[in-house]
């Protein structure tokens, strides 16, 4: 199952403070049995265990993120695993380790990510998810036959294209620097856009248009933040966006009948 939806920054901050008081009472109860010798020890690799542990289990979040409705995923939007869990957990030192930096910069980045959250290849989402699911053997032919789709259009949202709309033909749009070959073209000098950038496809049977990364050299993503993969494409549906390297490029499917 895929996750994708930002979380939200009260949430964030809420799942931390919570996070933070669950660690002093561990940290307090060492301190009762074993002294004052072992508080900052205690502390110190308690941090380790509790992120490395809680968000590598079955819960993939700490206490405080689940109770905040938060999970920790990859890059892909899947839940991450045990080894990706530690390997956050101790990039978190680094986070930290100078004034706190490493968690500020979360701030500028468009998927909220920390310094731990970049070198580990994570980012924190809403638990809340809309799987792709396959539809059963029935019902997806009655709404197809029923709520025939014939058209698919791209629509700037931002950037060069905004309010430009262009239709999505059956061979698909490919976006791009290459004058002879993308169907929307950038100028040599647009930031982050590869000569050939992506391509979307538009699929009339599950009214969906797919989305497929051609190895651009700064990626492109869904509105979500989640980053497309080469060889990975995606489907998007009516009103989904994407960008190109960054929102100042991005797009919007619309698709109707």
């Amino acid at each position: 199952m895929m996750y994708g939806q930002k979380a939200p920054w009260g949430r964030r901050i809420a799942a931390l403070l919570l996070d933070g008081i669950f660690l002093n009472l561990i940290g307090y109860l060492a301190l009762l049995v074993f002294g004052v010798d072992v508080y900052a020890l205690v502390l110190l690799f308690g941090m380790l265990l509790y992120y490395g542990i809680l968000e590598g289990s079955g819960m993939h979040a700490t206490l405080g993120k689940s109770i905040c409705g938060l999970i920790v995923v990859d890059e892909a939007g899947e839940p991450i695993t045990c080894s990706r869990s530690f390997l956050r957990a101790l990039f978190r030192y680094m986070s930290g380790f100078v004034f706190g930096v490493g968690y500020f910069v979360a701030f500028a980045d468009p998927r909220g990510r920390t310094w731990h959250d970049k070198w580990a290849g994570t980012f924190v989402v809403l638990r809340q998810f809309a799987p792709v699911s396959a539809p059963t053997a029935e019902q997806p032919q009655l709404e197809r036959r029923s709520s025939p789709v014939s058209t698919a259009q791209l629509v700037g949202v931002s950037g060069l294209y905004a309010g430009r709309a262009f239709s999505i033909p059956t061979q698909g749009l490919l976006i791009g620097r290459d004058p002879t070959s993308c169907d929307v073209v950038f100028p040599d000098n647009q930031a982050g856009v590869s000569r050939s950038h992506c391509k979307v496809q538009f699929n009339p049977q599950t009214c969906t248009v797919v989305l497929h990364d051609l190895g651009s050299h700064y990626g492109t993503f869904q509105g979500s933040g989640i980053q497309v993969r080469q060889g990975q494409p995606v489907a998007l549906r009516n009103g989904d966006e994407f960008y190109l390297a960054a929102r100042s490029v991005a797009f919007r499917v619309v698709i109707g009948q």
